[in-house]
C-alpha cells in the first residue's frame, strides 16, 4: 500500500508541474493567441493527470528490451560443517520474538483513505449521472428539426420544460440538441449563430474532450488543481468558437443572440454536453463585440511548444529507453510458489543413493536446461522441485528425510528456463520415485512479509553489484545463504522469503507486491545465541551477524516486516513414494 501511495503523490506533483507550466504559458506567451492554441495546452495538461510518466518509462523500457540471453544464474551457499557449529549456522528463529500485529497501523489508515477516495468518486460519478439521464430523456424523446451542415438538430420539449440550454448530445454519433420553441424567441441571424456555435463544438469534438476531463476530475475529485484546469478548458472551448462563429456572423447578432439564450435557459449541468452559455459571459461579450482578430502563433512559439512536448513525451520514454535492462531466457521466476505441472521431462538422468564420504551438498539451481544435486535427502529435494516451502509438504516415510541422493538431470535444451528444469525434476521424482501426492489447502500458522509504511530499502538490481553486467548484455544473480542471514543480488523477493524460509519454522507469505529484482543483505544473530560465543573468521565481514533478531534484522536493514498470522495454505501432502530403481 505505501508503494502505491508513493506512486500517486509522484503522480500528483508531476502532473501539477505540467499543469502550472501550462498556466505560466497561457498567460504570458499565449494569451494573445488563439484561444485553439491555449485548449491545445490545458487538454495536454488535463491528460497528463491520466497518464502518468511511469508509462512512457515502461513504454522505454519496452522498445528498449535487449535480446534474450540463456547463461544460468549462479548461487552461493555458505555453510559451517563441523565442530558444532553447524547446528548454530541454520538455527531457527522463534514466534516468540516476532512483533504482533498492531491493532491500528498505518496500513490501516491507507486502508482508509482509499476507502474514503473510491466513495468521493463514486459520488462525482453518481451526481453526473443523474445530470446525464436528463439530457438521455430528453435526447430520446426529442423531435428530427432537419440538419445544420450535416449535423441533425433534434427539438426538445423536455429541454424547455427544464430550462437547460440547446447543447451537443454523444460522443461519437453527435447531436445538436435544442430546446423546443426556442427558435421563435431569436431572429434568424441569431439562431444561425447560434447553431454555428454548436456545430463548431461537434467539429472540435469537445464533448469527448469534456468526458476525459471529468474522468479526471471523479478521480482526483479532492485536487483543486484539476478543477482548476476543467474550467479553463471549458473557457478556452468556448472563446474558440465564438472566434469561429465571428468569421461568419455578425458580433452583434451574435452577442445578442447569446444573451437571449441566456435569458431563457440555464447552462447546461454537463460540460460533455457542450453547450454556448459556459465561462466567464460578460468577458465573452466583451470580446465577440471587440471582435479582434488573435495575433498568429509564430515559428519561435511553434517550435517552444514542440519542445515542451517532446521533453514530456519523449524525455521519459528516453529514460526508459536507455535504463532497460536485459531480457534473459530465464527471466521467469523460480519463485513464485507451488509449482505441480510435471510435462516436460530430462533427456538424461541419473539417480543414486550418496555414498556418504563426501559431506558437502550442493542443491541446484537449473543451469542450461540441466541441474545437478549431490547428498541432498529426497525430502529437501521435493521441497525445492515442486518451488514450495519445507514446512509446507506433509507425509511420507522416515527414509525421504535421512536418504541423501546425488541426481543430475539433462535436458533436451540448453536455452530452457529454471521453472522449465523444476518441472523435469517433477517428472523425474514421479516416474523415477514413483511420488504420489496430493495439494489441499491447511489453516495454519505462517508469517506475513509486508513492506513497511515508510518504504522498503531494498536496491534495484540494475543499480546495484551487478549493474555493469546487466548494461553489458550479461546475466547476473546470486542468492547467498550465509549462516547468519540471507543475501541475494538482482533476485525476486521470492528468493529472499525461501532464503528465510528455511529457518522460519512456518510459511512466508509474500505480501510486499514487490515484484522487481532487488540486492539486498539481512543478517542476525540466532535466538540464544551471543556474538562472543561464534567462530566468524572464516565468514566475510558483510555477511557476519548483528546483534538483533531476525525480525529487526529485516526492518532496520531491508525495511520489510515478518508478522505472526494465520492463514490456509495450500500444501503438497504425500500419499506414497519408493526407492528408485538402480540406474
Amino acid at each position: 500500500m505505501t508503494q502505491q501511495l508513493l506512486f500517486l503523490l509522484n503522480h500528483l506533483w508531476q502532473s501539477t508541474l505540467v499543469a502550472g507550466v501550462a498556466w505560466l504559458a497561457c498567460r504570458t506567451m499565449l494569451r494573445t493567441n488563439s484561444p485553439r492554441v491555449r485548449f491545445g495546452v490545458w487538454l495536454a495538461a488535463s491528460l497528463k493527470f491520466l497518464i502518468p510518466f511511469a508509462a512512457f518509462v515502461d513504454a522505454g523500457h519496452l522498445l528498449g528490451a535487449r535480446p534474450l540471453l540463456t547463461p544460468a544464474q549462479s548461487q552461493q551457499v555458505f555453510d559451517i560443517v563441523g565442530g558444532g557449529s553447524s547446528a548454530l549456522a541454520v538455527a531457527p528463529f522463534h514466534v516468540a520474538s516476532a512483533p504482533q500485529p498492531a491493532a491500528i497501523g498505518a496500513d490501516s489508515l491507507l486502508v482508509a483513505f482509499a476507502t474514503l477516495w473510491a466513495m468521493g468518486t463514486v459520488v462525482v460519478f453518481f451526481r453526473w449521472f443523474r445530470s446525464w439521464r436528463t439530457i438521455h430523456r430528453a435526447a430520446r424523446n426529442a423531435v428530427p428539426a432537419g440538419s445544420f451542415r450535416g449535423v441533425p438538430v433534434l427539438n426538445s420539449r423536455d429541454l424547455r420544460d427544464e430550462r437547460i440550454e440547446p447543447g451537443v448530445f454523444g460522443l461519437w454519433r453527435q447531436s445538436i440538441l435544442i430546446p423546443e420553441g426556442m427558435q421563435a424567441s431569436l431572429s434568424e441571424p441569431q439562431f444561425q449563430a447560434v447553431l454555428t456555435h454548436e456545430w463548431n463544438h461537434v467539429q472540435r469534438r469537445d464533448n469527448l474532450t469534456a468526458a476525459l476531463q471529468m474522468t479526471a476530475e471523479a478521480i482526483f475529485w479532492f485536487y483543486p488543481v484539476v478543477w482548476m484546469i476543467g474550467r479553463r478548458l471549458i473557457e478556452e472551448r468556448e472563446l474558440a468558437c465564438d472566434q469561429a462563429v465571428l468569421e461568419q456572423a455578425r458580433s452583434e447578432d451574435y452577442a445578442e443572440g447569446i444573451l437571449n439564450v441566456c435569458k431563457l435557459y440555464s447552462t447546461s449541468p454537463l460540460s460533455c454536453v457542450a453547450g454556448i452559455t459556459g465561462a466567464d459571459l460578460k468577458a465573452r461579450i466583451q470580446s465577440i463585440l471587440r471582435n479582434e482578430s488573435p495575433r498568429e502563433l509564430g515559428q519561435a512559439r511553434r517550435w517552444a511548444l514542440g519542445a515542451a512536448l517532446l521533453v514530456a513525451v519523449a524525455g521519459p520514454t528516453v529514460v526508459g529507453f536507455l535504463t532497460a535492462p536485459a531480457a534473459f531466457a530465464q527471466q521467469a521466476n523460480s519463485f513464485v510458489g507451488l509449482a505441480t505441472s510435471a510435462v516436460k521431462k530430462f533427456e538424461v538422468a541419473t539417480v543414486k543413493v550418496n555414498d556418504q564420504t563426501n559431506p558437502a551438498w550442493h542443491l541446484g539451481p537449473p543451469g542450461r536446461g540441466s541441474i545437478s544435486i549431490q547428498n541432498r535427502p529426497l525430502r529437501g529435494i521435493i521441497v525445492q522441485s515442486f518451488r514450495t516451502q519445507g514446512n509446507m509438504v506433509f507425509g511420507g516415510p522416515d527414509w525421504i528425510r535421512t536418504t541423501n541422493y546425488d541426481i543430475v538431470g539433462k535436458g533436451p535444451d540448453p536455452n530452457m528456463t529454471n521453472p522449465e528444469v523444476w518441472e523435469m525434476m517433477r517428472s523425474l521424482l514421479i516416474e523415477r520415485f514413483h511420488l504420489k501426492y496430493h495439494i489441499e489447502d491447511r489453516e495454519m500458522p505462517v508469517f506475513a512479509l509486508t513492506v513497511l509504511p515508510g518504504g522498503h530499502k531494498l536496491k534495484l538490481g540494475e543499480n546495484g553489484r551487478c549493474a555493469e553486467d546487466i548494461k553489458a548484455g550479461k546475466n547476473c544473480g546470486d542468492i547467498i545463504v550465509p549462516p547468519f542471514g540471507a543475501a541475494m543480488y538482482n533476485m525476486p523477493i521470492g528468493a529472499l522469503i525461501t532464503s528465510i524460509g528455511v529457518r522460519a519454522g512456518r510459511p512466508i507469505v509474500d505480501k510486499t507486491g514487490l515484484t522487481g529484482k532487488y540486492d539486498v543483505n539481512v543478517t542476525w544473530l540466532p535466538d540464544g545465541a551471543k556474538l562472543e560465543d561464534l567462530d566468524l573468521q572464516n565468514i566475510p565481514a558483510e555477511y557476519r551477524p548483528q546483534d538483533m533478531t531476525v525480525f529487526e534484522a529485516l526492518e532496520k536493514q531491508a525495511g520489510l516486516k515478518l508478522e505472526a498470522q494465520k492463514a490456509a495454505m495450500p500444501v503438497l501432502v504425500i500419499d506414497s513414494v519408493s526407492q528408485p530403481e538402480p540406474n
